[in-house]
């Protein structure tokens, strides 16, 4: 399922699709280790967006995390507790 991250839910693993946003932004961001591929662990979505990649935490402006495309990866045993 694809969504953009600033929708995503506390818990959720998801891979990065796409970033949509300026080139400097997009270089920034690249710069954090949010590229296309890597896997995050969605911590906190207010009042920022908070990601867990590796071993290095950070947040994001809700408005930067609307621009980032993302994949949930299912989890069946999530699903099966909601």
């Amino acid at each position: 399922m694809t969504r953009r991250l600033l929708d995503c839910r506390v818990g959720d693993r998801v891979v990065v699709g796409a970033v949509g946003a300026t080139p400097l932004r997009v270089d920034k961001l690249a710069a954090l280790g949010i590229v296309p591929g890597v896997e995050l662990l969605v911590q906190q979505t207010r009042p920022v967006v908070v990601v867990e990649s590796d071993e290095t935490v950070l947040a994001i402006e809700r408005e930067i995390a609307a621009d980032i495309a993302v994949a949930v990866m299912t989890d069946p045993a999530r699903r099966a507790a909601e």
